[in-house]
Formats: structure tokens, C-alpha cells, sequence
């Protein structure tokens, strides 16, 4: 979904990047958004831009922004507000034009009342919200999203196959899918690599 709001922005042009917020260690998570200077901590041997600058004039998914720190949701908030990023250890800040897109697997509105998200945070994100049912309640999503998978996954591995079988196609309908779409790619791309 993200990707497709970027692609039919008028930002499709531009870059498109995308973070996972739980993949990142607190530690590394300013570094990554904001960017750091050289010294600025033990192993920073040299300048790095951060997601922000990197994604200037297009878009930036923050997928999982609840992992977010509470430290660096104050400091997401700031440059949401002020459109200017200070990389880590810089005496400057760097002008920054980017559409934020940002997920969340859980309302954040539970998040913010149990106090691990910030309210004036949620308030600057909740500008339009989409909310994605998961895909145990859009049955009528999952071949589509199958057979895409499995041209993706053919052309990547080079295996000829043409189409899912009647009885795989009957499996997938009636699976539960508590992992979402991933889990459907993953088991797509699984089938097409052990398929005859």
C-alpha cells in the first residue's frame, strides 16, 4: 500500500525509502532517520545522510513506528514540524521536503493512551488514515496477491511455472494467515523453489 501511494504521488519520481522500526537497535535508530557526522559516536569513521535526506522530495515509510524509542518520537515530532534534520553530531540542520508513511501493526490511539507512544506525535501522523484489514478478512485478496507473488517469484528463481493448482489454490483460501500478506509471499516463493 505504501509503496502504491508513493507510485501514484507526484512524488513517484523521486526516491522511495523504507525503514522497519523494529529492526533498527535504539541505539542506531537516530543514526538511521537522521543521519550522523563523522566521530560523532565510536565507528562513525565517516558521514552518512539518513533516511530523511535520502528521501528528499519522495517518500518515507516508517513501517512499525510504534518500536520507535519515546526520545526519538520527540525528535521524529520536531522535524515533522520543523522540516529540518540535524544529523547526529552536526552544527547544522539540512532542509528536508518528505512525505511520511507510517504503519503500525496496533492502533497507536491504544499505544498512546498505555503511554509508549506520544499523543502530539500521533496527532502530526493522523492527518488520513487507511486502514488495512488483515488478509483473513479479504479472502478475495489472496490469489491475486498469490499469482503476483508467484510471477515474481518464477522470474527470480527461473522456474517455468504457469499457474497455482486447484488444490493449493482451495489450501490458501482456507488458511487463517496470521502472518499477513508476508507470510503469503513467503509461503508462495517456499512453494515455487520445492515445486516439481
Amino acid at each position: 500500500v505504501a509503496g502504491a501511494l508513493h507510485g501514484l504521488s507526484l512524488r513517484r519520481h523521486q526516491p522511495f525509502i523504507a525503514l522497519d522500526c523494529g529492526a533498527i537497535p535504539d541505539t542506531l535508530i537516530e543514526s538511521e532517520l537522521f543521519g550522523h557526522e563523522k566521530g560523532a559516536f565510536t565507528g562513525a569513521d565517516q558521514r552518512k545522510a539518513g533516511h530523511f535526506q535520502s528521501a528528499d522530495r519522495g517518500s518515507l515509510l516508517l513501517d512499525e513506528l510504534v518500536n520507535l524509542p519515546l526520545i526519538t518520537q520527540a525528535k521524529l515530532l520536531r522535524v515533522l514540524q520543523e522540516r529540518v534534520v540535524r544529523p547526529l553530531g552536526g552544527r547544522h540542520t539540512i532542509a528536508v521536503d518528505v512525505r511520511i508513511i507510517a504503519t503500525a501493526n496496533v492502533a497507536l490511539e491504544h499505544e498512546v493512551r498505555a503511554g509508549r507512544f506520544r499523543q502530539d506525535l500521533y496527532f502530526r501522523l493522523n492527518e488520513f488514515t487507511i486502514t488495512l484489514p488483515p488478509l483473513r478478512e479479504r479472502a478475495e485478496d489472496i490469489l491475486y496477491l498469490a499469482n503476483r507473488f508467484l510471477a515474481e517469484a518464477c522470474l527470480e528463481f527461473r522456474r517455468p511455472i504457469s499457474e497455482i493448482s486447484e488444490e493449493a489454490v482451495q489450501l490458501l483460501l482456507r488458511y487463517h494467515w496470521p502472518g499477513n500478506v508476508r507470510q503469503l509471499r513467503s509461503v508462495v516463493r517456499q512453494a515455487v523453489l520445492l515445486s516439481q
